[in-house]
């Protein structure tokens, strides 16, 4: 089969997230529609390098070592094939390119990945241009067999090289566009999901568990006397108090649950498949678990003491009238609920659960 060039067709890049490979997990996890318009660049970039150079394939290979090296994006022939594999770069030319500070042209390829071993292509040239932000290496361009003339020229190295750095720079912006998005949806002291990310991932709960006609709950979770912690400890000692109340909480929930941050001392936690009994049950563990696990040395000094928190629950089947009620009524009903048992645990002695009643849905 005779080749091909890169048509519009085949310039097509397809972007895929590839395990065990953190740069790929920040760039290609850009989900936010500010990110997107960057992937699109990427998929320019390697575009517009394939055909300056009259390129018959390419790739782009993201990772900050040669054996980290992963194909996230491809066009010409055998492009989709590749994809799939996730072919790394030959070990022989990543050792030759990384690290270099401008694009090498290899001859007499015997071990390319552009193209399987069952494929009737063969790599006869290829200009292969590093990827770097500053020190640091994040990846290899490599574009492949030139059409007339059949060899990469001083000028396509030169444009390689300038077209390298554009990819580079939205590498670096969409890696930085994924760490802005996570910073947003996540509390910085405890590292749990914010308010923010609550909000829709509750709607989202109580919506899905309406339409599927199953129980879901809410749990507030509140700090038992942090005030105490912060006058007899300093508020080093406080902010310790909730990161190892989160992660004890974090970790009680994996699986069954999700916590977030609600702010100052008080945290959520939505079960989003519950009985009363598994709710209830549930509460019970974050509130053993925090007593369990928060107290002890902290740095640079000094000893936390056991940590007890208060729990409310509320069951979205345990709310008055749900038929007919849009979600966001019923989200904020759940929480006026949960709130409302919180304030009877903490009136009745803390370190307790209460599972909220008819009485607690009024708002």
């Amino acid at each position: 089969m005779a080749y091909r060039g890169c048509t519009a067709y085949d310039l097509i890049v397809r972007i895929h997230t590839l395990r065990g490979v953190k740069l790929e997990d920040s760039v290609l996890g850009a989900w936010s529609s500010r990110a997107r318009p960057v992937i699109r660049v990427l998929e320019e970039g390697l575009a517009a390098a394939a055909l300056a150079v009259r390129a018959n394939a390419g790739a782009l290979y993201v990772g900050q070592t040669v054996d980290s090296l992963r194909c996230v994006a491809a066009c010409g022939p055998g492009a989709k094939l590749l994809l799939e594999r996730g072919a790394p770069l030959d070990s022989g030319l990543s050792k030759r390119v990384i690290g270099r500070r401008t694009p090498l042209v290899v001859s007499s390829l015997s071990a390319d990945p552009q193209f399987s071993a069952r494929s009737s292509r063969v790599t006869r040239v290829a200009l292969l241009a590093p990827l770097h932000d500053g020190a640091r290496s994040v990846g290899v361009l490599q574009l492949v067999n030139p059409k007339s003339p059949a060899r990469f020229t001083i000028r396509d190295k030169k444009v390689v090289a300038g077209l390298s750095s554009y990819i580079t720079t939205a590498l670096i912006q969409t890696s930085s566009l994924r760490r802005q998005a996570g910073l947003a949806a996540h509390d910085p002291l405890t590292g749990l999901r914010n308010v923010r990310k609550l909000n829709s991932e509750l709607s989202k709960a109580v919506s899905s568990a309406r339409r599927g006609e199953r129980d879901m709950a809410i749990m507030f979770v509140d700090v038992d006397h942090l005030k105490r912690v912060n006058s007899k400890f300093g508020h080093a000692a406080g902010s310790e108090a909730l990161k190892r109340t989160g992660k004890a909480l974090d970790e009680a929930a994996a699986g069954v649950g999700a916590v977030f941050r609600f702010g100052g001392d008080e945290f959520i936690v939505v079960q989003k498949r519950a009985s009363k009994e598994s709710a209830y049950a549930l509460a019970n563990h974050l509130r053993s678990h925090v007593a369990a696990s928060t107290a002890g040395s902290m740095r640079p000094g000094g000893t936390l003491p056991t940590i007890t928190v208060s729990v409310g629950v509320a069951m979205l089947n345990g709310l008055r009238h749900l038929n007919g009620q849009p979600s966001r009524d019923l989200k904020a009903r759940l929480m006026t609920a949960a709130d409302r048992a919180l304030f009877r645990a903490k009136a009745a002695g803390r370190n307790r659960v209460v599972l909220a009643t008819g009485r607690d849905d009024r708002l």
